[in-house]
């Protein structure tokens, strides 16, 4: 798979297969869009491509919704278009200049004169340009005035629910993880660098890899989560059980941290990046009277979960 992260990148012009968007958790909806557009490519000899926008618009004019509000981010998408083996990514710079072109002329600079598109797949609800006035209607007239080929994407439902970035975010900062994941078609997944921090957990029996939230990234509603954590260096996943909070009983960190206790694991991975995938809310985050009451409650989260 190819990353370009630059128009001027482009040297020679090949035909592509493309779709737009910002595919944030790439969730079912856009993999029947991706898949689509990589059957195009196949059949009819094109790059099956992917235009997408770093930073999302939402952080750029940094509106209500811009806090934590990223299900997936730029590394996280790319590992999953190389997954899916796709031919092209195309990352543009969401900027000033980006968010001020007209819906004629990125049809006409950027899609068909820059980029060569033979075939342009596009969701339900895709809209683009200045003031957001392109939509699927200005596609058509440009689809017959250029000669690419056009294809609008139907809604993605389950049980009478639109498959949508806005719902996953919802299920997730609920702690609806569950409803979330079959949403993604996967699980949804935090990554980062794991800290030493205080090594408290340790006195509890209970080592722990701990990340920091990141800004941006959409978090899941404090408590203690079932998970699984992969980890890169050493290519294998281990069963885990993952708190999200602010640890009210040792009261010593006000940020909120991911803290995971990874099972029959005992080596030093500071410093190291791991994945962390939540499989399914245990209980809310609470505080303690005293350290072995947390002691205690821990042992009885992991025996729920037939771990001990």
């Amino acid at each position: 798979m190819i990353v370009i992260r630059k128009l001027s990148q482009i040297k020679a012009r090949p035909a592509l297969a493309i779709t737009i968007g910002n595919f944030d958790g790439i969730h079912l909806g856009h993999s029947k869009i991706v898949d689509e557009v990589k059957n195009f490519a196949k059949e009819k000899n094109l790059l099956s491509t992917i235009l997408t926008f770093e930073p999302h618009p939402t952080s750029f004019f940094k509106n209500d919704r811009s806090k934590d509000f990223r299900i997936t981010s730029l590394s996280q998408k790319l590992k999953i278009f190389r997954e899916k083996e796709i031919d092209r990514v195309i990352i543009l710079p969401f900027n000033h200049e980006i968010a001020s072109i007209e819906a004629d002329y990125f049809i006409e600079q950027i899609l068909v004169k820059a980029l060569n598109i033979k075939c342009l797949l596009v969701g339900y609800d895709f809209i683009f340009g200045k003031n957001r006035q392109g939509n699927f209607a200005l596609l058509e007239q440009a689809s017959k005035k250029f000669g690419f080929e056009l294809h609008q994407v139907p809604a993605l439902k389950e049980e009478d629910q639109i498959c949508s970035s806005s719902l996953i975010r919802q299920f997730v900062s609920q702690g609806n993880i569950a409803e979330a994941n079959k949403f993604l078609g996967r699980n949804f997944s935090i990554c980062g660098i794991v800290n030493e921090g205080k090594k408290l957990a340790n006195q509890l029996g209970f080592p722990t890899a701990n990340l920091m939230a990141k800004p941006h990234i959409i978090k899941p509603k404090f408590g203690v989560y079932k998970t699984s954590t992969f980890i890169p260096a050493l290519g294998k996943k281990f069963s885990s059980i993952t708190n999200f909070g602010v640890k009210p009983t040792i009261n010593c960190d006000s940020a909120p941290i991911f803290e995971t206790h990874i099972l029959n694991f005992s080596s030093n991975i500071y410093g190291k990046k791991i994945e962390v995938e939540f499989l399914d809310f245990i209980r809310e985050e609470r505080k303690f009277s005293s350290l072995d009451q947390l002691k205690e409650q821990i042992k009885k989260d992991l025996e729920e979960l037939h771990i001990l």
